[in-house]
């Protein structure tokens, strides 16, 4: 069998760790991890939650949010039966648009998770700068008071948007944000000369470790509507190219970045030596979470459907096709193949279970 042919009931029948171990031993044989650069370390298992968007007043539509509460109830629970799981990730969008009501319903569904959690913050995770987004019966929260809400998670008493963290000797995480929160307009990001000295000081600092570097943006375009100019270039960073030339110059340390955004299924593109994966959406079609297994040489991955029903996810795939903006510009029209074209782009089924070296 093929490791992307295994479907979600084989995930869970086999247990996630043995399918994660075999997408290794597939590419790789045993001694993937033989022989590792910089500090050595075991293996670590995590997984990354992006783009939940939760609702408690939600209709579903692209945004599944009628049922986004539902969606982060039962990922949690999922990733609790995982093995081995070392932490979790948030990579931003938790809310639908800085809501105080829906950061409370998602942190108490976060801290029933059993390993630690990491927050950083998306474009919808603070009070929308124009107040014609901002909707009645909700109280709305800053940029500040969010990363505040989350102390604790990533976030400390410096309060600051970005932090590094230490999971174990060999293997640190770096949580990076370039959100605008005082742009009524766009929602796209541009990363500070400060943050981006400090990100070169921390890779430099720290050569013989391997940094995760997570981040809510992203530094790679997935399509052509995503180019500068293009109807949705937000999805990424304006100076991606300046963040992306720090991260080449420290490849060995930083050899894997991952983020959220995009809503489309797991990909990866490798750039000077770096591997920039893109993480599937919690509540939109394909409506997904993924787990990672990573050492120095290799990391390998599961994307694995969240467990609502499949009406639930028949209604994501139909309100995707429907949502003509989420289309690609040549494939806005509707037709059989325009719609295949679509689902193909945002399913990317290929990818969801796979490894590769690093």
């Amino acid at each position: 069998m093929n490791a992307n042919d295994f479907s979600r009931r084989e995930f869970l029948k086999l247990g996630g760790m043995s399918i994660l171990g075999a997408a290794m031993t597939v590419n790789f044989g045993t001694k993937a991890f033989a022989t590792p650069t910089g500090t050595p370390f075991d293996p670590v298992r995590f997984a990354v939650i992006t783009d939940a968007h939760i609702d408690i007043k939600g209709k579903n539509a692209m945004k599944m949010s009628a049922i986004s509460s539902e969606c982060v109830k039962r990922t949690v629970a999922d990733l609790n039966e995982e093995k081995e799981l070392a932490f979790v990730m948030v990579t931003g969008d938790l809310l639908q648009d800085g809501e105080v009501e829906n950061a409370q319903e998602i942190k108490k569904y976060l801290d029933q998770l059993t390993v630690p959690y990491y927050v950083l913050s998306g474009n919808h995770d603070y009070v929308p700068a124009d107040p014609k987004k901002r909707r009645e019966g909700f109280t709305y929260m800053t940029i500040e008071e969010f990363v505040k809400y989350f102390n604790g998670h990533g976030y400390d008493d410096s309060n600051e948007r970005y932090y590094a963290l230490q999971i174990k000797p060999g293997l640190r995480i770096i949580a990076l944000d370039a959100c605008l929160p005082l742009e009524p307009v766009k929602w796209g990001a541009v990363m500070p000369d400060e943050q981006l000295k400090w990100l070169d000081n921390q890779l430099t600092e720290h050569t013989n470790e391997l940094n995760l570097i997570f981040m809510h943006h992203n530094l790679v375009s997935w399509s052509a509507d995503e180019l500068a100019g293009g109807p949705k270039q937000w999805f990424g960073l304006d100076n991606a190219a300046e963040v992306r030339a720090i991260l080449s110059k420290h490849a060995n340390a930083a050899p894997v970045v991952i983020t959220g955004h995009r809503h489309i299924g797991l990909n990866y593109k490798e750039l000077n030596g770096v591997t920039y994966f893109i993480a599937p959406a919690l509540n939109s079609h394909p409506m997904r979470y993924s787990v990672f297994n990573i050492s120095n040489q290799a990391i390998a991955w599961k994307t694995p459907m969240v467990s609502v029903s499949e009406s639930n996810h028949l209604e994501a795939r139909e309100n995707l096709l429907k949502a003509k903006w989420w289309r690609a510009t040549q494939f806005e029209e509707s037709s059989s193949f325009n719609d295949t074209a679509v689902l193909q782009f945002y399913e990317n089924n290929s990818m969801t279970v796979g490894s590769k070296k690093i």
